[in-house]
């Protein structure tokens, strides 16, 4: 069936020229809905990056604060190196001058005959020098006193003094007193006492001071060579007076 159009000729030209124009307006329509989508789309992101911004900003304020919180903690540690460093220098001085005692009362445990006994020792090291040059003996010298008792033989107390002779940090060895004493114990014995000089040697000990462990290097494998001798002379010494006492008896 033909469609007639029954409207005027000016009708029909007008609706042929708003066609097109409805047309153009639904486009731009459609073009300005995609353009507010994208600009939600792009304000949607921005926002969700900007909040991840801001948890970041709050957790570095929040490390800032713990940190502060820390350095004001150890604020009054501050200027601890500068005052090692100052102290330093003393702390190996005394390091350097310092007199062995440890090893001292090791070697002495072996020169001790068996047939003497200690009874009391006094003893003063030489006095702490920052400046005294290294591998050079402390002047004056320390000073330390023996007193003990001996089987009654005179010989016994003059095997103690060579024996304290033997040992690298005593020098001088000279008996000041004798006395045999018959009451005191149940056999007879000699109370005696002996004078010696105590020789520090600078550096011996060490250079500076370590504060960390020492390393296996620095721990000895073996007895020092001056107290594996002293050991053998107070052997010898044992022997000699087992010999000495066998022979009394059968006398």
């Amino acid at each position: 069936m033909r469609r007639i159009n029954l409207l005027p000729p000016e009708e029909r030209r007008r609706g042929a020229v708003v066609a097109p124009r409805r047309g153009v307006v639904g486009i731009l329509l459609i073009l300005g809905a995609l353009v507010v989508l994208i600009m939600v789309g792009v304000y949607v992101v921005y926002m969700v990056r900007l909040n991840n911004v801001e948890d970041q900003i709050a957790d570095l304020d929040q490390q800032i604060a713990q940190q502060n919180a820390r350095l004001a903690e150890l604020s009054p540690y501050r200027d601890l190196q500068a005052r090692l460093d100052a102290k330093k220098p003393v702390a190996d001085g005394i390091v350097r001058t310092r007199f062995a005692w440890d090893e001292f009362l090791q070697g002495l445990a072996f020169v001790i005959p068996n047939t003497t006994a200690l009874e009391g020792m006094t003893a003063t090291a030489s006095p702490i020098n920052l400046e005294a040059p290294a591998e050079e003996p402390l002047s004056p010298p320390g000073a330390v006193t023996f007193t003990g008792v001996s089987l009654p033989r005179f010989e016994n107390v003059s095997d103690f003094v060579v024996q304290m002779n033997t040992l690298r940090y005593l020098s001088n060895s000279t008996l000041t007193s004798a006395e045999l004493d018959r009451e005191t114990f149940a056999r007879p014995a000699i109370n005696f006492e002996v004078a010696s000089e105590l020789n520090t040697l600078v550096g011996e000990s060490g250079t500076e001071l370590r504060i960390e462990d020492g390393t296996p290097s620095e721990v000895p494998d073996e007895i020092p060579s001056d107290q594996a001798s002293a050991s053998a002379s107070a052997r010898a010494a044992e022997a000699q007076y087992a010999n000495a006492g066998s022979g009394s008896r059968r006398r």
